[in-house]
């Protein structure tokens, strides 16, 4: 989103990616509006809202009992939705595509940055390649390496805060559902006692479902599938969709802090995204923050 941004703005950028693919699972789910209108100035953001699933309606419950729900579009007349649920490889995908099609963005896959200096003028990179490597002179960097970020590290520099003691399995689930395209957020579900559940819908049938775990939990346990599924099961059958089949699409579990960068800038050097600041999860905080950056 950087790269295309500067790049629509005249500047010439070389990105660096030590991948050769967009992200495997849906990680990033949620885009806000201001998100989709920033992604509409980046030229994908119809792709976005054609593709995904968009919803203005939350609704948390304790137990079985509705105890609120919210409208994050409570007036008429705006042009995009409160939210847009789509799997992060297909805004990956757009993005690509975009800057691919940009004259001035050099795209460079499997180019990993292995050092980095930074002085008045700019920064300079060291960068391996499958064929070898080379030296990179910037006149700025934008650094957006993710939450443990190498260059922050290379340039000597750390984020303060806090790791929460808790653990949260999430799974993909492909299944034909009639829920309706909503945000269902349960304290104390009787499928899930002590704990929370959160439902989300993407694109393609594939439905996100969150279950808090606890600090005390396995992970490697957790995601095998004779744990998962029965969770799952659980919270169908209580919800009266016995008779639906579901397979699972992906399933990973985390632990979230909440952390960020006393400065975001460091002469020409600035950090982005979960480089700068990790947040909880919760609120769709993550990408839509780093879009914003």
């Amino acid at each position: 989103a950087a790269a295309v941004d500067a790049a629509q703005r005249g500047q010439d950028v070389v990105l660096l990616d030590d991948d050769d693919t967009v992200s495997v699972g849906s990680r990033g789910l949620c885009y806000a509006k201001r998100t989709i209108e920033i992604l509409d100035r980046l030229g994908v953001g119809d792709a976005v809202v054609a593709k995904g699933v968009t919803w203005n309606t939350g609704r948390v419950f304790h137990r079985d009992d509705e105890v609120y729900h919210f409208d994050l579009l409570d007036a008429p007349g705006h042009q995009q939705p409160g939210m847009v649920n789509l799997q992060q490889y297909y805004l990956e995908e757009y993005l690509v595509e975009r800057a691919a099609a940009l004259p001035n963005v050099t795209l460079c896959w499997k180019n990993k940055v292995v050092a980095a200096r930074a002085d008045a003028d700019g920064a300079t990179l060291d960068v391996e390649t499958p064929t070898g490597g080379y030296r990179l002179r910037a006149d700025w960097l934008i650094v957006a390496d993710g939450a443990r970020s190498p260059v922050r590290k290379m340039l000597g520099l750390d984020a303060e805060g806090r790791v929460f003691n808790d653990r949260f399995l999430i799974a993909d689930v492909a299944m034909h559902a009639d829920f309706p395209a909503e945000r269902w957020f349960w304290f104390d579900p009787p499928f899930h006692r002590g704990q929370s559940v959160l439902l989300h819908r993407q694109a393609d049938n594939i439905w996100r479902i969150d279950f808090q775990l606890g600090w005390n939990s396995d992970p490697d346990a957790e995601k095998r599938p004779e744990h998962v599924i029965p969770r799952i099961r659980a919270m169908l059958d209580h919800q009266g969709y016995q008779d639906v089949d579901f397979s699972l699409e992906w399933v990973s579990v985390y632990t979230f802090q909440c952390r960020r960068m006393p400065h975001f800038r460091h002469g020409r050097v600035l950090f982005a995204g979960d480089a700068a600041h990790q947040v909880s999860p919760f609120g769709a905080r993550g990408a839509n923050s780093g879009i914003q950056d």
